[in-house]
This record gives C-alpha cells, structure tokens and sequence, in this order.
C-alpha cells in the first residue's frame, strides 16, 4: 500500500533518557533526586509521587494558579478532588468536562522545560507536500536529502484514494474517495521522471533541473530533538483535521514516544491527568 512508502524508522542508539530525566530535571531545583522503583512482579516503575509530579509540570500551573481553577470548577459544581487523581469515583463524563474546563482556563504549559532532557531521532521517508507541511515545527533539527547533489533514486508518492474536498475546512480533505472513478493521475509519472533525467542528460545542473519534479515526489530526512519539541509537534499533527499522509508520520513518532516515555507521553501529547 502506499502508506508502507511513509516511514519512520529511530537512529540507532535512542532514546536517550526516560521518565526519570523529567522527573529529576523538576527536581534538581531543590537538591531532590529520584529513582525507579521495583514492583513484585520484578518490573521497575515511576513512583506515584513523581507520576503526580509530571501532571503538575505538563499541566503548567502554579500552586495558585490550581488553588483558583479549583474555587472556579468548584462553584460549577465538579468534584476537584479529581484534579489530584485520588478520586477513583469520579465518571469518565465528569473528569472530560473538567478537563475541558481546564484547556480554556490556561492551554499552554509553563513547566515543561523537564521533558526537554530526552532526546529522540528519527531517520524519515515521506513525500515533499508531507515534508513540507513537518519541517515548520521549532527546535527539531532537520537534515534533508538533497537533489542538488543526488540525482538516483526517484520515487513518486502514490495514494491509493484521491480525498474529496472538505466541504467545510477551507484547506482540507473528507475521508471520502473522489467520484470520478476513472480519475488516475498517476499514469504521468513516468512523463515527468523522463523530463527531468532529460534535462541532466542535456547538461541541466540538477538543483535546476529538481524545479521539475512534484511534490509527490519522496524525500527522507533525519529529525531529532528533545521529548518537550516532538510533544508540541504530535498534540498538533495527532488531530483529527490534520493532512492524513502527515498525521501517519505523527502517528508513527508517537508509537515510539509512548513506548520510551509512557508517563511523560499520558501527561504532554495525550493530557491525559487520569
């Protein structure tokens, strides 16, 4: 399928850091340190305590900033007792519309900064339009196969449905298949790959002659950065309105974050303070 032609693969060596670095990042403001701890079953785990800790940080809100969130959901009537986790009674319904509360109340984390000291790098192929869209994200170096040096290796992004316009985001597509089943661009391929090694073949230098090819046209890079970065990157490509081809790259990245830093990943990407 042409999804397979969309891949992440991690540079050998990561991750580097885990949970842990978040958490001691937090705390080495006040001398603290801490540590994994050994569970009967053999299996070592955050502690409670610094899981608490890592909401709180994801959360971005003071001590004070809570003690009024909490008065203001209080006077609507919610249990704050959720807010601290130790109320295992509270309905699924209660805790999303209380936390929906809390994104309006203050959307944007200020203590973050610990989950910069895990670093994550990925070794990517995906079209250009994909690219594109991916290379805009801050602080998440980028280095990018040039066809200003390479001119092998052509490879076109093929879909194996062409979406429909959404009929109500400006810039979108609907999860819907084109009507025109005979529509089939792809047969002009072959037309524009001649055309370019064409114009090499006619001494055309190849940073010109790349103006030929289309952004379906595939590119790998190297993408690496901290935890903190590759989390704002996913909570905006992870959405449903997001372009599907790059919400695949997204959705890839994520399987591995949740993998190396399952606590960080339940507070950051999926706020999840459950």
């Amino acid at each position: 399928m042409p999804e397979s032609q969309i891949k992440v693969a991690p540079v050998p060596g990561q991750p580097w850091g885990t949970d842990l670095c978040a958490v001691n990042a937090a705390r080495r403001s006040f001398g603290g340190e801490s540590s994994y701890e050994e569970m009967s079953d053999g299996r070592w785990v955050l502690p409670e305590k610094d899981k608490r800790l890592l909401s709180f940080l994801a959360r971005g809100m003071t001590t004070n900033d809570l003690a009024d969130f909490s008065e203001d959901i209080a006077r609507k009537g919610y249990n704050t007792e959720v807010l601290y986790e130790t109320d295992e009674k509270a309905s699924d319904i209660e805790f999303q519309m209380l936390m929906e509360d809390l994104w309006k109340w203050r959307d944007t984390p200020e203590h973050d900064t610990p989950f910069n000291h895990m670093f994550m790098s990925f070794n990517i192929e995906a079209p250009v339009f994909v690219a594109r869209q991916l290379v805009k994200h801050e602080y998440l170096p980028w280095s990018e196969y040039s066809r200003r040096y390479k001119t092998e290796d052509i490879e076109f992004y093929s879909p194996d449905v062409w979406r429909s316009k959404s009929e109500d985001i400006k810039q979108g597509s609907s999860n819907q298949g084109i009507n025109n089943s005979e529509y089939n661009p792809q047969y002009l391929d072959d037309k524009v790959k001649y055309s370019y090694l064409e114009a090499l073949d006619q001494g055309v230098c190849p940073e010109q002659a790349r103006m030929l090819l289309p952004q379906s046209t595939m590119t790998s890079w190297t993408w690496s950065g901290s935890f903190g970065a590759f989390a704002k990157m996913l909570r905006l490509r992870l959405a449903e309105d997001t372009q599907y081809e790059t919400r695949l790259v997204a959705q890839k990245i994520a399987e591995y974050s949740k993998e190396w830093f399952p606590e960080s990943h339940k507070v950051l990407v999926e706020r999840n303070f459950k």
